[in-house]
């Protein structure tokens, strides 16, 4: 090697080059074959960039997620609205504290003039359980393949967020229920 500065080697690391870093195809710019050799210009290669990965995977993902908080949520809250003022109309009861001293047997005898009502509420439940899981197990799929990473993030808090939500307007839809059927509150 020489020490003449027109003949120093250049680093192979030329933006855009191919390499660990880069770009699988050339940029276009100076090179150096072998070191101590002079830079040579290398036009830029005729391939295109690879296409950017498609981001249907996180939507369709983000998708499922609220479908799945939605259709459970909705279809489980209005049933078991139904249900509750079915139990307690049909109970003839007229006062929330014979609720409170219900063994299990009176209970599921409570509940079976509108098992119908329930049987759909476990439908929602079991829907919104298993698309939750799709859209998690998806979002998750999503997130890891850079394909809708953002939308793939939305689908798993949208997945995790959704038994909260389930929960909550079951219970105000059931406490709603019983509150309506019974006309007095002692």
């Amino acid at each position: 090697m020489s020490e003449n500065p027109q003949h120093a080697p250049v680093p192979p690391a030329v933006a855009g080059a191919p390499g660990p870093g880069g770009p699988a195809w050339h940029a276009g710019g100076y090179v150096q074959s072998v070191p101590g050799a002079p830079p040579v210009y290398l036009p830029p290669s005729a391939t295109t960039p690879p296409p950017a990965p498609s981001k249907a995977l996180g939507t369709i993902a983000v998708i499922i997620a609220i479908c799945a908080v939605a259709v459970a949520s909705v279809l489980s809250a209005t049933t078991s609205f139904a249900a509750a003022t079915g139990a307690v109309a049909h109970a003839g009861l007229t006062s929330t504290s014979s609720l409170e001293h219900l063994s299990d047997d009176q209970t599921l005898a409570l509940l079976s003039p509108v098992r119908g009502l329930v049987l759909w509420a476990e439908i929602g439940f079991w829907t919104g359980t298993a698309l939750g899981i799709w859209a998690l197990i998806q979002g998750i799929v999503a997130i890891s393949s850079r394909r809708g990473r953002g939308q793939g993030v939305g689908a798993v808090i949208v997945a995790a967020a959704g038994p909260i939500v389930y929960a909550v307007a079951v219970t105000l839809a059931v406490l709603a229920g019983v509150v309506a059927a019974i006309p007095s509150y002692s």
